[in-house]
């Protein structure tokens, strides 16, 4: 007779690691599947975890740290972790949000960017995932924050973005530049005049604050709830 542990899908059985060990002891289970069974494993047992599930399973991972599940993810799934983004920077609403807390929050979105998008190698699939950030109501902007503070975005942007260096943040706009010649250029249009005190810090709090307040709308956090750990992982209607 099989006993309940048995008798668990391969869904069931991380979820429940997933709740009472967390996403690294997730991540070490994905990798002995695919150890065992191949890449194929980790894309079928990707199809049946949702979005918040995704997404607290990435949470504990970047692009020199992958998890499994940045290059097996379906584009709905995508769509619903990016969504995602921002759902715990309530600290962007407040007047006096820092400097160095921004930086962070920046840092945290081009993570989430260079892993999901430049961890996949195929060109198609990069225009895809690119084209999900881009059809989401603030993307753009999301975009903006990520790399606005690099210290070479302006030689980057003098150069029109042609200079684009492998693995980090100028390859992930760089397809935004090769393959969506609108929005690049509403890309540029949407950056500051000035990148010098008050007004840039000005500009990137309102879009940080933009991104918190779309990710509360959108269902995925209660706004009175913010910092529970598990808001994260409320299914969006």
């Amino acid at each position: 007779m099989l006993n309940e542990q048995d008798k668990m899908s391969e869904h069931e059985k991380l979820v429940t690691v997933l709740r009472y060990q967390g996403a690294l002891a997730v991540e070490s289970q994905l990798v002995d599947l695919a150890n065992k069974e191949g890449d194929e494993a980790i894309v079928r047992i990707a199809g049946n975890l949702s979005a918040a599930e995704v997404a607290q399973v990435t949470s504990e991972a970047d692009m020199v740290s992958p998890s499994l599940l940045h290059t097996a993810v379906n584009l709905e799934q995508f769509r619903g972790v990016f969504r995602r983004i921002g759902v715990r920077w309530s600290s962007a609403e407040q007047e006096d949000c820092s400097p160095e807390t921004l930086q962070e929050l920046q840092d945290e979105l081009k993570q989430f960017f260079c892993a999901f998008i430049l961890l996949n190698e195929d060109g198609k699939r990069r225009v895809e995932l690119m084209n999900v950030i881009l059809d989401e109501p603030h993307g753009i902007h999301a975009l903006v924050f990520s790399v606005v503070h690099e210290k070479d975005f302006l030689e980057f942007l003098e150069s029109n973005g042609s200079t684009s260096d492998v693995g980090d943040w100028r390859e992930v706009i760089g397809i935004l530049r090769n393959n969506f010649p609108e929005q690049w250029e509403r890309f540029k249009k949407i950056l500051p005049d000035c990148y010098n005190g008050n007004d840039y810090l000005n500009f990137i709090h309102e879009i940080a604050a933009e991104i918190y307040a779309v990710a509360v709308s959108q269902g995925a956090v209660r706004r009175t709830e913010v910092e529970k750990a598990d808001d994260l992982f409320i299914p969006l209607e």
